[in-house]
């Protein structure tokens, strides 16, 4: 990992994060990052101190996006078709239930409002899970190619894109 000083342009600290190609990275809402490779490994970082806080894996293959709901749960999309919930407990994350309901590998998960979540898969397919209930509410079907990003709007609109060259915005009234 570096750190940029992105105003002067220099390096400003260098240092080995991860043995192996890094495939997803968010900022935590408490300021720390989180980090995933492609060897399943999972780790939480005070950035700013250059210090690993939490390594953790469980995932059978690497992990493609992550997602964290209101300081809560950390959420894991995997090429193993699965989704990860996982609670910070007692120095570590530990894992509260893999979700199934992909075919295909999982790549992008957004929380859409208090305990729902989307996840966008290969299988071209966005699922909507209730996370009280690890059920799959809705599934919705439009793209015609793998589903690579979704976002949502203060109205909860989501908005998708895919491989198949479209973005598709979705109204929900379910939930």
């Amino acid at each position: 990992m570096i750190i940029w000083d992105y105003k002067n342009k220099r390096c400003k600290s260098k240092f080995e994060a991860h043995a192996n190609c890094i495939m997803a990275m968010i900022m935590l809402q408490n300021g720390n990052l989180c980090t995933a490779d492609a060897d399943e490994i999972i780790i939480i970082w005070d950035w700013k101190k250059l210090l690993e806080l939490y390594i953790f894996r469980g995932h059978e293959k690497y992990v493609k996006c992550l997602c964290e709901l209101d300081n809560k749960y950390l959420l894991t999309g995997s090429e193993d078709n699965t989704i990860g919930i996982w609670e910070e407990k007692s120095q570590n994350y530990e894992n509260i239930k893999y979700l199934e309901g992909h075919e295909f590998p999982v790549r992008t998960l957004c929380q859409i409002k208090d305990n729902y979540f989307d996840s966008g898969s290969f299988d071209n397919k966005i699922k909507i899970w209730d996370i009280n209930t690890y059920e799959c509410v809705q599934t919705l079907e439009g793209h015609q190619s793998n589903v690579i990003c979704i976002i949502k709007d203060s109205d909860n609109i989501l908005i998708s894109s895919s491989n198949d060259k479209t973005i598709k915005i979705w109204q929900n009234k379910a939930i």
